[in-house]
């Protein structure tokens, strides 16, 4: 069996991997018509990491869902919801009027008790590597990790809450349905999308190579064991960091 080191380097480099992946795709959206003032909240990295990446994240909520969103749940409630990689709060109007969308501070408006549920969409989004013939488990289970907080979205009022899975796979596939498509729904137009999935297939290549040269590494330097990692996981078939 494996060191508790060696699994914690193995587990570290999987969460940063879904780390970068994620925050390419939030950066594709802040220069996406949704723009960066509507990003509410992030859980892919510390403010830190979010920064070094060039990402403005001034008015975002980071690792905690901020209470303004569910003012209705208790705080024990809120803790322990599950958490996407990104939320998205928009205005309900036509797409073409998000482009100018002023700067929203959702925290001092729902202070000020001028933030109306009923004129708000809230879109979820969550990453995941999957295996590369085999997404659906891993939509599932997207579905089944936010179906709560997606229910006590609903009982806020907000006008609209949807969850957009977006999923490569773990060597890199990038797919239509569900990898171009959640992406459009987002707003953003095709070329940003081949943009960003050029970057996701690159990033995903690259850093499965690293995961299974890490896997044989450590391995080798387990090799009096016949059980090899115990993990439980390869690049083919990747855990999930949340």
């Amino acid at each position: 069996m494996l060191s508790g080191s060696q699994h914690a380097k193995m587990r570290d480099m999987i969460i940063k991997r879904h780390n970068t992946a994620s925050m390419l795709i939030v950066q594709a959206l802040q220069k996406g018509p949704c723009g960066a003032n509507q990003i509410a909240y992030t859980d892919i990295g510390s403010a830190d990491k979010l920064s070094e990446q060039g990402l403005d994240m001034r008015n975002t909520a980071n690792k905690a869902l901020p209470s303004w969103l569910l003012p209705k749940l208790i705080a024990h409630a809120l803790k322990a919801s599950s958490r996407p990689d990104a939320i998205l709060i928009l205005p309900s109007t036509v797409c073409s009027s998000r482009v100018t969308t002023r700067n929203q501070n959702f925290q001092q408006l729902a202070i000020d008790k001028k933030l109306n549920p009923n004129q708000w969409e809230v879109h979820l989004i969550e990453f995941k590597f999957c295996e590369d013939t085999r997404p659906d488990p891993q939509l599932q289970k997207a579905k089944a990790q936010h179906s709560m907080l997606m229910a006590n979205l609903n009982r806020q009022g907000y006008r609209e809450v949807k969850l957009h899975m977006i999923l490569v796979g773990a060597m890199g596939t990038i797919y239509k349905d569900y990898t171009d498509k959640p992406l459009a729904d987002l707003n953003l137009d095709y070329h940003k999308i081949k943009n960003l999935t050029h970057k996701l297939n690159e990033h995903s290549i690259r850093h499965a190579s690293a995961l299974i040269k890490t896997r044989y590494a450590l391995q080798y330097n387990t090799s009096n064991n016949s059980h090899g990692l115990g993990l439980g996981a390869t690049a083919h078939n990747p855990p999930d960091p949340h």
